[in-house]
């Protein structure tokens, strides 16, 4: 059974998010500079996630999850929550129509452990299985993102995007995007498949690439998709990474005029029918594109092109197969 929230409600759990994000922003950049709390290696202890050392955690990732669900269980003690430190320990996030606070509490964990300043909390609300509430915090750039469906995205309260027409252009192609995406933290064959897919979007279009016009890495999905919301960049890609990276991200992209799509790619599959598909923040692929206004006296252009381009790009990358989150 579906459930009903009203606006006033949606606006309570942002108010909740925000609220939380503010009170482990001290301890978030107390670690970021290793200092108070975490001035100790011991202290701060980073280490390998499950054996992998390309995918770190740090006390205060375990710290920082402790401190929000903490507090969201006591205000919410009927909602689920699926974190990302509990989850890797335990596996298990509950996939159902209940509100869910899904939270990842250092996003871009080896941006912070290399005290590279694109790295933040992120809280993300599902409700029905989709995300309506987004709260984003980058302590150390004191950059809080907030987005509830409905009822627009901001970033320190000024509206998303952050720029109008003719500041902000209307792209036709891949070659005149700026695109952020990630190489993840596997080490295994998929590099190959990725590193492929990078090279052919950026080969120019007389060597059957898209001649992307220039493609940056921020270290954090969140960031990245930041970017996209703030009218930064025009696309963004990725895959594998988690419900937690995506999920407040996609609603402040969506509620900033942006768009998110599936990020499977197309290239070299059997898909014949290459229509673009809906996200579903649990299956750990996505495409999101800015905000695009409407060509001069065309009315829905702006969508249709949004579409286009993410079409551009899903036709020139391989798949990767991943293993959905959650338990299904």
């Amino acid at each position: 059974m579906s459930i009903h929230v009203d606006a006033d409600e949606l606006k309570g759990f942002l108010d909740t998010a925000v609220a939380l994000a503010k009170e482990v922003g001290p301890a978030f950049k107390d670690g970021f500079w290793r200092k108070g709390q975490f001035a100790s290696a011991s202290d701060f202890a980073a280490e390998g996630k499950l054996g992998n050392a390309a995918d770190c955690v740090t006390a205060v990732d375990c710290h920082i999850e402790k401190v929000l669900f903490s507090r969201l269980r006591s205000i919410y003690p009927n909602h689920k929550f699926v974190g990302e430190e509990t989850t890797a320990e335990t596996g298990e996030a509950p996939i159902t129509n209940d509100p869910t606070w899904i939270v990842d509490p250092v996003d871009g964990t080896n941006n912070f452990v290399h005290h590279h300043h694109f790295t933040g909390v992120s809280i993300g609300l599902a409700i029905n299985k989709e995300p309506v509430v987004g709260v984003i915090y980058l302590p150390v750039l004191d950059e809080l993102y907030t987005g509830v469906r409905g009822q627009g995205s901001f970033l320190n309260g000024q509206r998303l995007p952050l720029f109008n027409p003719p500041v902000l252009t209307t792209p036709t192609s891949l070659s005149q995007c700026m695109m952020f995406s990630e190489h993840g933290s596997n080490r295994d064959e998929t590099v190959g498949s990725r590193m492929r897919s990078l090279t052919r979007l950026l080969l120019d279009k007389a060597h059957g690439g898209a001649g992307l016009e220039s493609l940056r890495f921020s270290g954090a999905a969140t960031s990245d998709m930041s970017m996209v919301a703030k009218g930064v960049a025009e696309i963004q890609w990725e895959i594998g990474m988690h419900v937690w990276d995506i999920t407040a991200a996609s609603v402040i992209v969506t509620e900033s005029g942006g768009a998110v799509f599936d990020g499977a790619g197309w290239w070299g599959s059997d898909v014949t029918e290459r229509e673009l598909q809906p996200l579903n923040i649990w299956n750990r692929k996505v495409v999101s594109v800015r905000y695009i206004p409407d060509l001069p006296g065309q009315p829905g252009t702006g969508r249709e092109l949004q579409k286009q381009l993410a079409k551009e790009l899903l036709s020139l990358v391989e798949d990767i197969s991943c293993t959905p989150d959650g338990l299904h």
